[in-house]
């Protein structure tokens, strides 16, 4: 089975990494195809980075890592919906497993077509929260699908967002982002 790793990745920083290395090694999947959307729904088009920058990004970051691909897929002028995403590589896969944070899990009723999401794909997700009291109500709530909690993985509190407020304040990213990517995404940010 391949792994969908969707997400605006505005930018991406090394959280992204090690969360597609570690679902990797855990050897859970074939391989992992890394998917940027170009407009997001639930973003209200509010991306800071245009696509083809981000995409540059994501390319360079995930560079040399086995069992990884990048695609343009969601490259498109209009929104970009994971039903969509997930329909076209069952087509050429079969069967995809989504992966994704519990902090966008949490609201996956809200997204289009969510039953058929949960319907289709397994989904991996990984955590992004301290309390596990919500992962065991979700674990719960959602059990008669084919959703997995890796909370074996890390809890990594690096997020874009976190990335482009320290960029726009002036603070360094050393450490949040690949080192190869730290000037171009600190001065992208810094400046916009």
């Amino acid at each position: 089975m391949i792994g969908i790793y969707g997400g605006t990745f505005d930018p991406v920083h090394n959280g992204h990494l090690i969360i597609a290395t570690e679902i990797l090694n855990m050897m859970l999947l074939e391989k992992i195809i890394v998917i940027p959307t170009r407009m997001p729904p639930h973003k209200d088009g509010k991306v800071s980075a245009n696509f083809e920058k981000r995409f540059r990004w994501i390319k360079s970051a995930f560079d040399g890592l086995e069992k990884i691909e990048i695609s343009d897929f969601e490259n498109k002028p209009n929104l970009s919906y994971t039903i969509d995403t997930i329909r076209n590589f069952e087509n050429n896969y079969g069967k995809v497993a989504y992966i994704m944070g519990e902090d966008s899990f949490v609201n996956i009723e809200k997204w289009y077509k969510y039953e058929e999401i949960l319907n289709s794909a397994r989904l991996y997700v990984y955590p992004r929260y301290c309390d596990r009291t919500l992962t065991t109500i979700l674990m719960e709530r959602f059990k008669d699908y084919d959703v997995h909690f890796l909370s074996e993985l890390p809890l990594i509190q690096i997020s874009s967002t976190m990335v482009r407020k320290r960029a726009q304040s002036g603070l360094s990213i050393k450490g949040y982002v690949p080192d190869k990517l730290e000037k171009d995404i600190f001065e992208f940010y810094k400046n916009n």
